[in-house]
């Protein structure tokens, strides 16, 4: 089991904003957490990579616990995230962007590789020949030089989950990476997480395209007011009453 997570709760103020949340991540799955607005599923990101501290629970990640840790911290233990609101930098180039992600990982850092740091030269060889082998991954081959502001809002958003794998993660936590996309871009988003799970990645998805939920997810998680419904493969939710309900509401009469 890669992660274990055991009564996760969350108040803000007088509302409970994740309420005992429990489940189990496996390795190299997509596992979805969906649910309708203001469901927590934005809430349990921020307390498992570590923006938000819990009142209560436990997170266990490959036997060690994540509670208490700061952000930097859970992403050295190996869970990076991306976001819904792109945070890519904009003014650098496309392999200056995934290079950045490398650089959490590595020895001398980002500041130190841009001096003559006693093995920053190879460090930095290293890293740039792995951030080409990333483009190809994700289909940027030959914009490399290119500014990523400049890029496609599909493309930004593949940009951005390159630059998560560049930091060579165990866990990666995916918030919404359909939002905003078009059909055709967003059938490449879903070809790409496929890829990753056929390459040993472990991935958390937030989505609210049910149509890439369904066809991605190996399991799925359904979060309604900060408290689990539902857990099972695509085929069990999609079948599952308390799930429509949630999503649909009571169901109307027929006259």
């Amino acid at each position: 089991m890669l992660m274990e997570v055991k009564g996760l709760t969350k108040h803000f103020g007088g509302v409970a904003a994740v309420k005992e949340i429990s489940f189990q991540l496996k390795k190299s799955e997509i596992f979805a957490l969906i649910g309708p607005n203001g469901a927590g599923k934005t809430t349990v990101f921020n307390l498992v990579t570590g923006m938000l501290e819990p009142d209560g629970g436990s997170m266990v990640f490959e036997g060690k616990s994540l509670f208490g840790l700061k952000p930097h911290q859970i992403a050295a233990a190996g869970i990076t995230r991306t976001f819904q609101n792109l945070q890519l930098f904009g003014g650098m180039t496309v392999l200056e962007n995934i290079m950045a992600g490398a650089h959490l990982k590595g020895k001398t850092g980002f500041l130190k590789a841009l001096t003559t740091w006693p093995g920053s030269a190879a460090e930095e060889k290293k890293i740039r020949r792995d951030a080409f082998a990333l483009l190809g991954d994700v289909g940027l081959t030959g914009l490399e030089n290119l500014p990523a502001s400049t890029l496609s809002f599909g493309r930004q958003r593949l940009l951005e989950i390159a630059r998560a794998l560049a930091s060579e993660p165990r866990l990666v936590l995916l918030d919404e990476p359909a939002a905003g996309l078009n059909s055709a871009e967003t059938k490449e988003m879903a070809d790409y997480l496929k890829r990753l799970r056929k390459q040993g990645k472990s991935m958390v998805l937030v989505e609210h395209d049910m149509e890439t939920v369904m066809e991605v997810a190996d399991r799925i998680i359904v979060l309604n007011f900060g408290e689990v419904i539902a857990v099972g493969t695509p085929a069990e939710i999609q079948a599952n009453p308390e799930v429509i309900k949630a999503y649909l509401g009571e169901d109307e009469q027929v006259a």
